[in-house]
């Protein structure tokens, strides 16, 4: 009974989260999984932030179709980097997804992931160069790199990557809205990775999981992402990459101090 106490706010995140990976071209992981880790652990669901990160995963997964969807509409993927990098985030995400189903224990998981997101988020917000418009060749070793990182990151913390992906490509000096178009068709193939490792783990059934994919949860976050999509395609196409920057670091230490908490 006390879950139904929670659905306002999984609906919420859906919604913000569908904006999120329309409007940066990111899964929105940072976000699901650490609200999802506070729920689980609320429940007194054995390594709640394992069952966090699988099921962040699956919602990551939708989000990214739809999105691909949205931004296919308006031409706006690049596809040749976004499969390269795909796919080599794929192979990395199932090893590391493996990892932490097996040997990670979940504590010491949480506050890795917490000052990840702080890092990532410090990074962002220093990053002003990041805001111009530069002229780049796509860069096949560049493409690579951004490749295993991700996918290690990914399957490790149950993110989509675009949060990896953006700040590497921002280094390489890619424009911000080209990283985010080359992120767009990425995320489906690193989410995969990482989420098959997490649905063949052996768990018991606890909150109509597969896994540490708790199905139910992620479908009822999922539902409100369809929508909210429509609503980041259109602020993408407006706002300054400036703006794109602030907002999600912001975001990210946020995220990044949640998950720090006692």
């Amino acid at each position: 009974m006390k879950f139904i106490l929670f659905l306002p706010l999984l609906i919420s995140v859906g919604f913000i989260i569908g904006i999120l990976g329309s409007l940066f071209g990111i899964g929105g992981g940072f976000l699901v999984a650490p609200i999802l880790t506070f729920i689980f652990d609320y429940f007194g669901i054995p390594d709640g932030i394992k069952f966090a990160i699988g099921t962040s995963l699956f919602v990551v997964f939708i989000n990214s179709i739809i999105s691909i969807f949205r931004h296919a509409k308006i031409k706006n993927i690049n596809w040749k980097a976004s499969i390269i990098i795909g796919i080599i985030s794929l192979i990395f995400s199932y090893f590391s997804g493996f990892l932490v189903v097996n040997y990670i224990d979940s504590y010491v998981l949480k506050k890795i992931f917490g000052i990840f997101l702080i890092s990532t988020a410090v990074y962002l917000a220093k990053s002003h160069h990041i805001d111009k418009i530069y002229e780049r060749e796509d860069n096949l070793a560049h493409f690579i790199f951004c490749g295993i990182i991700t996918g290690f990151l990914s399957g490790l913390f149950g993110i989509g990557g675009g949060i990896v992906i953006i700040p590497i490509l921002a280094m390489a000096k890619y424009p911000v809205k080209r990283a985010v178009a080359i992120s767009v068709g990425v995320i489906p193939l690193t989410s995969i990775g990482g989420l098959i490792s997490y649905l063949m783990a052996d768990t018991k059934n606890y909150i109509y999981n597969i896994g540490y994919v708790s199905i139910p949860i992620a479908l009822i976050m999922a539902i409100p992402i369809i929508y909210s999509s429509k609503l980041g395609i259109k602020i993408n196409q407006k706002i300054s990459p400036k703006y794109l920057r602030i907002i999600l670091s912001v975001m990210l230490g946020i995220m990044g101090l949640v998950m720090l908490s006692p």
